[in-house]
């Protein structure tokens, strides 16, 4: 799946997990660290590896719930997308792992105050799909952890959100959305 293919049908999802975030005082700042899908440890032989990184112009909209006085505001953010992503497939095409790591940085506008907010994220995606040797899906799963930290140029404010989300593909292909959480910090 082209990295662009990806980005266009999870960007929606993310706004919307990022609209239903609230703000929670103990909420944690960074994602947690534990394991999330890896490649498989055996010596399966490797069939393709592909490597990709840029850097490119991108914008989007998300829902800060501690903005506008806690309120809640929504805000266009633009500025620049960097991505470096490792495609892989092993055991003669049956199975396949992808690992993209994002950082965007720009600047986020209010819709309502026109608040300015210098804006940086962190995000990771991986996945792992199986097929069986007659090529069609077995199974596969997404894990796609975002962090956002928005600082107010304004009042110095920190607003800090964590979304994790999950996803299972189906038989037929489709990924299915399986879990999420989010969390937001104000400060």
């Amino acid at each position: 799946m082209l990295l662009h293919d990806m980005l266009r049908r999870l960007a929606p999802i993310a706004i919307a997990v990022a609209a239903l975030s609230a703000c929670n005082s103990d909420a944690p700042l960074a994602p947690e660290l534990t394991p999330i899908a890896r490649a498989s440890a055996t010596t399966a032989s490797l069939d393709q590896k592909s490597r990709e990184q840029a850097t490119v112009p991108f914008s989007f909209v998300l829902y800060a719930s501690c903005a506008n006085g806690g309120q809640g505001e929504v805000l266009s953010a633009t500025g620049e997308l960097s991505y470096r992503g490792q495609w892989s497939t092993i055991k003669d095409g049956e199975r396949h792992h992808s690992v993209v790591a994002l950082r965007f940085v720009g600047l986020a506008t209010g819709s309502d105050t026109g608040e300015e907010y210098d804006i940086v994220t962190r995000e990771l995606s991986q996945d792992n799909i199986a097929e069986g040797t007659d090529g069609i899906l077995d199974s596969g799963e997404q894990l796609q952890r975002t962090q956002l930290r928005l600082t107010s140029r304004v009042t110095g404010a920190v607003i800090d959100i964590v979304l994790t989300m999950h996803f299972v593909e189906t038989p037929t292909g489709e990924y299915v959305h399986d879990g999420w959480d989010a969390r937001a910090r104000c400060r």
